[in-house]
């Protein structure tokens, strides 16, 4: 049976609260002070502790440092709070602790904690070795590399994916936020529930549009008693699990404060409702806009990225990731080896050769993993048994069009569409297909890069 410690000043919460862990399933031990919640914690090592900020003799936090290590490293701790703000909730996030709880508890969100909390049964020593062993090989879930740079991530990962707390990843273009918070999720005690990806990118900021987006973010319902009608949000529809917000920078800044709120408050309103719903997913934001940038440009409220900047996760580019890109190319080839065997079409064993592997590492990479992960598959469709070049795509051109360095050479009479269609691709391709740089290259706006983009598919 689990073992909980509760640690609050007042008689009649205490009692409440007791009941209900108890009720869940834990073991109990109370405590109405700092003192004696030190004390017991001489006597047994707890699965959980809840325990209140303000205390006879301190705060709660202090109780942090005297904490026994799990076999996973850290145990859980639920603050409660009569008066959170942002900036306690960010030391309590920096300390450490798993979650919060604003006073009177919400005892659905507190039973939705505690049915998390990993059970003595679970074979935690095992996953942890299980993890290191991958490690080593250069694998941490579905992400892959060992370079220290990489590895710095997977530490962070580790420390952060058993917590609560809201996350924001930052790294360039293409260095794996997705991947990242994917792997946060799948090592969090929230894996069994639902990833739901929201690209923030995907609308525009006019006021009918953000609109829309308050009933897509935290759901709407009928504002007619008699009509029974509700559409369930994001938030809704990540209950139980994660909710990942790719470019939060460019969420319109009235659905950022709203988000703020939510995360604050822990709870929210569906559109048209009259009732607070309680927030029971985890948010993991990711930019590839420096936050600081972002918030100085005035796209990124600065509140919230003090809450989100509480628990961050840097990736790095991949040419600051030593060898990495090599283990990346050989890993894509080894899956799509797999894929082509398991369609059982044709039986193929394509390698890497030592060319390949030069240029992986002698390649800046602007574009990062997707852009790798692009050149590869291309080289690997375009060659034979072994995969032996990132250009080996470009002998394959016709009609005199073909990639050649940082030129394109066309023959004369090829149509105008089709010479800027190949500008276009080629210009993507040299810049690892980051459309801003792409646009500037070429003289023209990001919106008119993407509007023929639109027309060619490429979108």
């Amino acid at each position: 049976m689990p073992h909980a410690l509760i640690v609050e000043d007042d008689p009649n919460s205490l009692s409440g609260l007791n009941a209900i862990v108890a009720a869940d399933g834990f073991s109990v031990d109370t405590a109405a002070s700092l003192a004696e919640a030190r004390a017991a914690l001489t006597r047994f090592i707890p699965d959980v502790v809840l325990i209140d900020l303000n205390l006879p003799d301190g705060s709660g936090l202090d109780l942090l440092h005297n904490l026994p290590a799990q076999p996973d490293g850290v145990v859980p701790v639920i603050v409660m709070t009569g008066n959170a703000t942002v900036e306690s909730a960010i030391e309590g996030l920096r300390h450490g602790i798993w979650d919060y709880l604003l006073k009177p508890v919400n005892i659905p969100r507190l039973r939705s904690l505690l049915a998390r909390i990993p059970r003595p049964y679970e074979l935690t020593e095992e996953v942890q070795s299980l993890r290191s062993t991958l490690r080593r090989l250069g694998r941490f879930g579905p992400m892959i590399g060992r370079s220290d740079a990489i590895a710095h991530v997977y530490d962070a990962i580790e420390r952060l994916a058993p917590t609560e707390s809201a996350i924001l990843i930052c790294g360039e273009a293409g260095t794996g936020k997705e991947i990242a918070a994917r792997t946060l999720h799948d090592m969090s005690r929230r894996r069994k529930g639902p990833f739901v990806v929201f690209d923030c990118r995907a609308f525009a900021r006019d006021g009918g549009v953000e609109r829309g987006l308050d009933s897509m973010l935290f759901g709407q319902e009928s504002a007619v008693p008699s009509i029974e009608r509700r559409e369930p949000g994001l938030f809704e529809q990540a209950a139980g699990g994660t909710l990942f917000l790719d470019e939060i920078a460019e969420l319109p800044l009235p659905q950022q404060e709203a988000l703020l709120r939510a995360l604050d408050s822990q709870t929210y309103m569906r559109v048209g409702g009259s009732n607070q719903v309680s927030v029971d997913c985890r948010i993991i934001a990711a930019t590839r806009k420096p936050a600081r940038d972002a918030v100085a440009q005035g796209v990124l409220r600065e509140d919230l990225w003090l809450r989100l900047d509480a628990a961050s996760l840097a990736l790095p580019p991949l040419r600051e990731r030593a060898d990495d890109a090599v283990l990346l190319a050989e890993a894509l080839v080894d899956e799509l080896n797999r894929e082509i065997n398991a369609s059982g079409l044709a039986t193929v064993n394509k390698r890497i050769g030592p060319n390949l592997v030069r240029e992986c590492l002698t390649y800046d990479w602007p574009g990062n993993v997707r852009e790798l992960h692009e050149r590869v598959r291309r080289a690997y469709n375009a060659s034979g048994e072994i995969v032996d070049s990132l250009r080996a795509d470009e002998a394959n051109g016709s009609g005199g069009r073909r990639l050649n360095g940082g030129s394109v050479q066309v023959t004369v009479g090829t149509p105008l569409s089709d010479v800027e269609d190949l500008l276009i691709r080629a210009t993507l391709d040299a810049v690892g297909g980051t459309r801003h740089r792409a646009a500037t290259l070429l003289g023209i706006s990001p919106k008119t890069l993407y509007n023929k983009l639109q027309r060619m598919k490429m979108a």
